[in-house]
C-alpha cells in the first residue's frame, strides 16, 4: 500500500498525500484511518510540523499530535548530584532545548515535550 521510499527510507509528504488521496476515493463510507496511513503521518514529523502535515494530508491536528505524543518515550537516566552535564533534545518540528548543570533533567524535558 506504501510506495517505494526515498533516501534513507523516508517517506515524502507528497507520497504521502498521494497514499491518502487513493484511500479516501476508494473507501466506503465513515471508514477509520487504516494505521498504515497514521503511521505514515508520524513518521513525516522528522521533516515537517505536525500543523504543515496535518494541513497537508487533511487529517485533525490534534488527533496526528496524539499520535506523535504516543512515539515519545522518557528513560530516567541515574546522575550523579555533583556532576554537571548537558543535555540537548530536539522535536521533530525543529525546536530545541539544552540543559546545562545540576537540575531535574527528566522534568525539564517532559515539560519541552508535552509544550
Amino acid at each position: 500500500m506504501l510506495p517505494a521510499k526515498r533516501d534513507k527510507d523516508q517517506l515524502t509528504l507528497e507520497n504521502v498525500h498521494e497514499i491518502f488521496e487513493r484511500w479516501r476515493k476508494n473507501k466506503t463510507g465513515r471508514s477509520q484511518i487504516p494505521e498504515a496511513l497514521w503511521k505514515a503521518a508520524v513518521s513525516l514529523t522528522d521533516c515537517y510540523s505536525v500543523n504543515k502535515i496535518a494541513s497537508h494530508l487533511h487529517l485533525n491536528y490534534k488527533d496526528l499530535k496524539n499520535r506523535v505524543r504516543g512515539q515519545i518515550t522518557f528513560i530516567e537516566l541515574p546522575v550523579a548530584a555533583s556532576i554537571e552535564c548537558t543535555i540537548e533534545i530536539e522535536k521533530p518540528t525543529g525546536e530545541r532545548m539544552r540543559i546545562k548543570g545540576n537540575c531535574n533533567v527528566v522534568e525539564l524535558a517532559r515539560e519541552f515535550w508535552e509544550r
